[in-house]
């Protein structure tokens, strides 16, 4: 009698403590976080150093919000990276939360490889809901958080440029002189059709409206300023950033245009001999920042718990204090959040004018010519189609005027 009275007793005071406020353990929540890398590229040991720091500085944080969370970074290229994603799901070990631009975060969606998501009218409220346009699918689902966008820039070493060309025009006069370098992707290039006022023409197009010969004649006079760039000397279409980026590094290229995502990186190899600049404008009226935009979304294999702690990560990382923290750290990239963003547009290369488009998309109709832009990217065949008539253009296989029919034809009868 007397050790079971000792028991309860013990238990006794046990319960008491614990109905006392004693904190009760639990054990830490894991959450597979995958963060994409640019494009084509595979992931180096000094990419994958670099974006975990970054990465983990505000995983770090997040801990400190919430002790339980135990976030398991992991970085992958794009270019296998829906493959990997697919096997992983089916295999029941996805991830919980993936890192990615929007239009891989559609293809995902489409793939049912991510959940879709509800952003409240309030949490909505401080981001344009153009952002959100372009990460929304065809059946208006939100398939992802918009966290921040990068910025296209061109970068150039200034002991072998003294000031960087303002105007196309100026780009083939010095290219006598210099060595100027893009990459052969339509995502890259296609700050130069806005700059012939040609993105226009491709927005018509998939709207379905009617050919107009003055719009089909923008993107002939972009692809025939293409064409002529191919013929100078010291103007060079190299595959992807990756290689622009090693060449400019190298001093095999001493202008390229790049992306604000790998400006650490640049930074880290040339010092102080890496100069930003704006990239050249041409016959358009106005000069219009070209931007991708990173989301955050939400994996299939989670459990309830893991699901509402990736929902913690999210909701932090997109609160004003961080996006306004992390950009700042990185100065690489331009926070969703309007408050933020107004804050740290000045220090952030390429963030007024990206800052800009802010005020201007959210106006009536120009949501619409975001969503248009990003329905040419995450479409495979429109995407394939115009990146062909590139190449043809480039490498004399056909026309400006041939390959101009083709892109608006293709992107006016896709579905």
């Amino acid at each position: 009698m007397g050790a079971i009275r000792m028991r309860n007793l013990a238990l006794g005071i046990a319960l008491a403590a614990l109905s006392g406020g004693c904190s009760i353990w639990r054990p830490p929540v894991v959450i597979k976080v995958v963060r994409t890398i640019n494009n084509a590229e595979t992931v180096s040991s000094e990419d994958y150093e670099r974006l975990r720091e970054v990465t983990e500085e505000a995983i770090e944080h997040i801990k400190s919000v919430d002790p339980n969370i135990r976030p398991q970074l992991t970085l992958s290229s794009r270019k296998n990276f829906i493959d990997e994603i697919t096997k992983q799901t089916r295999s029941g070990f996805g991830p919980d939360l993936l890192i990615t631009d929007s239009d891989t975060a559609l293809e995902l969606y489409q793939q049912n490889l991510v959940d879709p998501m509800e952003i409240s009218a309030e949490d909505r409220a401080d981001t344009p809901r153009f952002l959100f346009d372009l990460v929304t699918a065809s059946n208006g689902q939100l398939v992802g958080r918009p966290v921040n966008q990068f910025v296209q820039l061109a970068c150039f070493n200034k002991e072998r440029l003294k000031s960087p060309p303002q105007t196309l025009q100026e780009m083939e006069q010095e290219s006598g002189d210099n060595n100027f370098g893009m990459a052969l992707q339509l995502k890259d290039l296609y700050w130069s059709a806005e700059s012939f006022d040609a993105g226009e023409a491709m927005e018509a197009a998939l709207a379905k409206l009617p050919a107009d010969a003055d719009r089909q004649a923008n993107v002939t006079r972009w692809l025939r300023w293409l064409k002529n760039a191919s013929y100078q000397q010291n103007i060079r279409f190299l595959n992807d950033q990756r290689h622009l980026r090693d060449a400019l590094v190298a001093g095999d290229l001493d202008w390229i245009t790049c992306w604000s995502s790998s400006l650490r990186e640049l930074r880290e190899k040339m010092g102080d001999k890496l100069v930003l600049a704006q990239l050249p404008k041409g016959p358009s009226k106005r000069r219009k920042a070209t931007t991708k935009l990173q989301v955050w979304s939400l994996g299939r294999n989670s459990s309830p718990k893991q699901r509402q702690k990736a929902l913690v990560m999210i909701d932090f990382i997109t609160k004003p204090w961080a996006q306004k923290t992390y950009a700042l750290a990185g100065r690489s990239s331009l926070p969703v959040n309007r408050k933020a963003a107004k804050i740290v547009a000045a220090k952030i290369p390429g963030g007024a004018e990206a800052l800009a488009m802010y005020g201007e998309q959210s106006m009536k109709g120009k949501a619409s010519q975001g969503r248009s832009k990003a329905r040419v990217f995450r479409d495979p065949e429109r995407y394939e189609a115009i990146s062909n008539a590139l190449l043809d253009t480039i490498y004399d296989v056909s026309s400006p005027e041939q390959s101009s029919q083709k892109i608006l034809k293709s992107l006016r009868e896709s579905n």
